[in-house]
Parts: C-alpha cells; sequence; structure tokens
C-alpha cells in the first residue's frame, strides 16, 4: 500500500511539475517566437527609407549616364575613353546619395563626361569628386555663377566693424558683419548663408579672398548702403573711441577653382 501511494505521489508530483514548466516555459516561448517575428518588420520600417533611397539612386545614376552621353553627343567617337577607376567609382558612389540634387548631379555629369573624352581627361582630377561630396546645391549655383561669368570674374564682399579711432593704421577691430553680399541675390536659395558657402567653398581651396582697391563697377557704396549694413548702424552703438569702418574684398577663383570650373562647371 504504501507504495502504491508513493507511486501516486510521485506520478501527482510529476504532473505538477510538467504543468509548471509548460507555464512557465511556454508562453516565453512564444513571446520570443512572436519578437523573433517582429524584428524584421521593425528593421523593415526602420530601413524603410533607404529601400527608396536604393532604388532612386539607381534612377538617378540611370539619368546621369543619360545626361553625360548627351554630353558627349558632339565628341567624335574615337575620343571616348573608359573614365579613370578612382573617378567613375566614387563618382557614380557619390551619385546615389544626390538623387534629389540637380545641381550636384550636374558636377557628377560633366565630371564624367571630361573624364570620359581623351582630350581634357587629365583635367578631371580624382579630388574633384570629393570637393563635390562636401557642397551645398547653392555652393555649386555660386561655383555655376563663376562658369557664367556674369560680366565679371570676383564676388564683391564688405565686413562691417567696430575700430578704434585713434588708430592710423586699423589693427584693432571687432567684427559685426563678416563677407557680406548681396551679388548672388537671385542666384542662391538661401542668401542668408552666403558667407558660410564661401567659408567653405574657400577651405576646399576653389576661391580665396583678397583686398580690392579699384571699385571700377561701383559696387561697394551699393553694398554700404544695403539695408543689412544700414540696420546693423541703427541697432549698434559705438563705445568712446570707437567707430564704424567697412574694408572692401573680393572672392576669386583659385587656379584649383577654376580647373574645377572647366571640368565640372563649364
Amino acid at each position: 500500500m504504501d507504495n502504491e501511494i508513493a507511486k501516486e505521489l510521485t506520478n501527482q508530483t510529476s504532473s505538477v511539475l510538467d504543468r509548471a514548466y509548460d507555464d512557465a516555459v511556454h508562453p516565453s516561448a512564444v513571446s520570443i517566437g512572436d519578437t523573433a517575428s517582429l524584428i524584421p518588420r521593425t528593421v523593415g520600417v526602420l530601413l524603410g527609407r533607404w529601400k527608396v533611397w536604393v532604388v532612386n539612386g539607381e534612377r538617378n545614376i540611370d539619368l546621369a549616364i543619360n545626361q553625360v552621353a548627351e554630353k558627349l553627343e558632339d565628341v567624335p567617337e574615337e575620343r571616348l575613353c573608359e573614365p579613370a577607376p578612382n573617378v567613375v567609382a566614387p563618382a557614380i558612389q557619390q551619385l546615389s546619395y544626390s538623387f534629389d540634387n540637380e545641381e550636384l548631379r550636374k558636377l557628377y555629369v560633366n565630371l564624367l563626361a571630361t573624364s570620359m573624352d581623351r582630350e581634357r581627361r587629365n583635367g578631371a582630377h580624382p579630388s574633384f569628386v570629393n570637393l563635390i561630396g562636401q557642397m551645398t546645391p547653392d555652393e555649386a549655383k555660386i561655383m555655376a555663377w563663376f562658369a557664367a561669368g556674369e560680366g565679371r570674374d570676383y564676388i564683391p564682399i564688405v565686413d562691417l566693424r567696430l575700430v578704434k579711432t585713434d588708430e592710423v593704421i586699423k589693427y584693432t577691430w571687432r567684427p559685426l558683419l563678416e563677407n557680406y553680399t548681396n551679388a548672388l541675390d537671385g542666384i542662391v536659395e538661401l542668401p542668408g548663408s552666403v558667407s558660410l558657402y564661401l567659408d567653405n567653398l574657400e577651405r576646399l581651396g576653389l576661391i580665396h579672398e583678397e583686398q580690392f582697391s579699384i571699385d571700377e563697377n561701383g559696387e561697394y557704396p551699393a553694398l554700404e548702403q544695403s539695408e543689412k549694413i544700414l540696420q546693423l548702424k541703427e541697432t549698434v552703438t559705438p563705445d568712446e573711441g570707437w567707430c564704424f569702418d567697412i574694408t572692401h574684398n573680393v572672392y576669386r577663383l583659385t587656379r584649383l577653382g577654376r580647373r574645377f570650373v572647366e571640368c565640372c562647371v563649364a
């Protein structure tokens, strides 16, 4: 009898343990299964816009190839050549990043077209790909402005500053407004960012700033009387011993900048 009771208790205990194990493990297994099935869906959502990027990138490359073909229509077939790998490979990759920027795409297209013309390919320096990759669409427009000429080869700029009145040579000053120009109004989308654009193009080595003394076109008086300059003068009161001063400078293309324009813009 004792053996039978012991056997029954063993069976009951085993059954209880089995159910407890089932209850403890089975829901976790279901939960893990649900989580596992959710992970691909979540990743898919998070990467969804990159699917669009890949598709658009491919379309953009196709569009660029067609545009390169158009650029080379008038080039004799015997002048056509395979582009250098260190130009075409990064250019194609960068193209996929700029599918929504027509201005930047034009630069890549012109670079690729130049690199496929035997008579011009030496100008297609591999560094130009990286330069384009560090430019905004507005900066591309500025380089196109240089290429178009617009009747001059420089951008006039002024700096508004406070200087000490007792200094004959102004070597102590406080800047109020630097690199200001309205020459690019109507050219760029964000005129308020032109100073930043010019700084970046100078950093890239495409333009450089220099002093300008002869104002043949009479542009600086108009800059000095521009609304932005006059507003600053109204809102700022110089301390005693200080006065307003305006310097005249220009931004011109560097030698590298001229090569860039010939290869990627013109």
